[in-house]
């Protein structure tokens, strides 16, 4: 036993020998000295070394008196040497403070002359200080020696005000329709480590360029941004390669983008595949659930064909709401059949270009449907409905041309230019519906409705779906930050004339035009 006891006492000196005893803890005061302590122990600047040794000094001072007001904190009989302790604690704590602001402020003054003497480790030991900052011509300097100075502090807040600075520049050239100047800047921010600037480079690139598009948004989607897959995969369409193209619509779609599932959904609805077409029905409802105007509508008619009226219902007004105006016709349809006519009426005059449409507000005005009866309306709409080709309404036409009455004619000129003033006072507050021409007039103000998304947070701006599944670029600083996802957007703007010309999501080309917010709509 004794021998036992012999061997493990020698085993704990042996230990203790080799490890040493335990390094005392630093005083909490003096956390965020360590750093440039270590830095003027090391290495310092040469023409810093004076101010190093004081700081050091100082440092030291600063850490034995804290030590020995420790020693005597918890002694009542030391009251008062602790009292005066602290005291002059509190003067050298003023010193070493200053000490450490000089060293900062002589980096700051001296930086240029560093990156002009090539002295990289100067420049490393300047960076310990938090409070200063760095300029261009630095950091140009400290980037060739990528990834040492990546994530320091300085550097990083300098790369991102300069990206972003790069971005704005980008998206003024784009205004002006200098892509070159664009393509530039942008390509300038992405060196930055800005990721939304290499889709930007792509977006530049998709009308000519389609092998460095592609290229560009890969960069960008290895960069975190998402919304390249959609771009890639309309790229591929465009090369004729729909595998690779369904498989970035199918990547974007598992990350809950709302375009990409509804892309998916037509793709694999023309599938000879059971399977595929089944899983297609699921990508239509996952759109349509998270606010995709263009998916709510096509469940909505599917539906109504289904014969699940209550259903259908529900989805045709989402993708109304969400400005999708062909829902007009069907729900007006719907109301009708429901003989809810005061709900059918405004939605069937919004579709007076169907000869649907024009039939039913026929019958509404013949037959004084939740309006007055109105001879001349009637055979005005039945007229319209025969025009374009909804069935023969010549009997229908000849039957109320008998009953016409001045009363009757008067009535409908009164409806006719009440409806027209309408029209023109709602262009009046919100603008004109957009059209091929409109669009591309500049300062021409434009009613915008549809679900818009956030695709580049630092370019004040984001992308419009609108109907039709038209594309528009909206640029507006506060909706770009406040704006969810596939929310709704029903905005008086103005259009630049400017367009950017991409891949659309059938492989073809569009144009996506440019607008700035003027007032939001009711």
């Amino acid at each position: 036993m004794p021998y036992i006891y012999l061997l493990s006492l020698s085993t704990m000196l042996l230990l203790t020998g080799c490890f040493g005893s335990a390094k005392p803890t630093e005083h909490t005061k003096l956390v965020n000295y360590k750093t440039v302590e270590e830095g003027c122990l090391k290495n310092p600047p040469k023409t810093l070394k004076n101010e190093c040794t004081q700081f050091i000094n100082d440092l030291n001072s600063e850490r034995q008196m804290l030590d020995e007001m420790q020693d005597i904190k918890e002694d009542e009989k030391q009251e008062a040497a602790y009292i005066t302790l602290a005291d002059k604690e509190s003067m050298l704590a003023l010193k070493l403070h200053a000490d450490k602001t000089l060293l900062a402020q002589q980096c700051q003054l001296q930086m240029s002359t560093i990156v002009d003497k090539d002295d990289i480790n100067s420049a490393t030991f300047c960076f310990l200080f938090d409070e200063n900052t760095i300029t261009l011509k630095e950091y140009k300097y400290l980037k060739t020696f990528s990834p040492r100075f990546d994530k320091n502090p300085q550097f990083v807040a300098y790369e991102k005000h300069y990206s972003q600075k790069k971005i704005q520049e980008g998206l003024k050239a784009m205004n002006l329709g200098d892509k070159k100047g664009a393509l530039a800047a942008f390509k300038t921010a992405s060196s930055a480590n800005n990721a939304e600037a290499a889709y930007l480079v792509g977006i530049i690139y998709e009308e000519k360029q389609i092998k460095k598009a592609i290229t560009w948004h890969k960069k960008a989607v290895e960069e975190g941004v998402s919304l390249s897959k959609v771009n890639l995969a309309r790229l591929y369409l465009r090369i004729k390669l729909p595998n690779k193209a369904r498989a970035y619509y199918l990547s974007a779609a598992e990350e809950n983008n709302a375009l990409a599932q509804y892309r998916l959904f037509k793709m694999d609805a023309k599938s000879k595949s059971f399977k595929a077409r089944e899983g297609a029905q699921t990508w239509l409802i996952k759109s349509s659930e998270l606010n995709y105007p263009q998916a709510q509508y096509i469940l909505g008619l599917q539906l109504l064909k289904q014969k699940k009226s209550d259903d259908a219902q529900v989805w045709l007004e989402k993708a109304l709401a969400n400005g999708i105006s062909d829902a007009n016709l069907f729900l007006g349809k719907l109301y009708f059949t429901q003989e809810k006519y005061d709900k059918a009426y405004p939605l069937l005059l919004k579709s007076t270009h169907k000869g649907e449409a024009n039939f039913l507000l026929a019958q509404m005005y013949e037959k004084g449907l939740s309006v007055k009866k109105n001879s001349v309306l009637a055979y005005r709409h039945y007229k319209k409905a025969h025009e374009q080709a909804h069935n023969n309404h010549i009997a229908d036409m000849k039957r109320l041309q008998k009953k016409l009455t001045k009363k009757e004619r008067k009535a409908a000129k009164y409806v006719t230019k009440k409806s027209a003033g309408k029209e023109k006072e709602r262009a009046k507050s919100c603008g004109q519906i957009p059209d091929n021409k409109n669009v591309a007039v500049k300062n021409k103000i434009i009613n915008l409705i549809g679900v818009g998304v956030k695709p580049i947070p630092e370019a004040n701006g984001f992308v419009l779906y609108g109907n039709q599944e038209k594309l528009y670029y909206v640029i507006d600083a506060k909706m770009a930050t406040e704006l969810k996802p596939y929310s709704y957007v029903n905005i008086k703007a103005a259009a630049t004339g400017k367009a950017i010309t991409i891949s659309s999501d059938t492989g073809t080309l569009q144009s996506v035009y440019q607008f700035h917010t003027k007032a939001i709509c009711k």
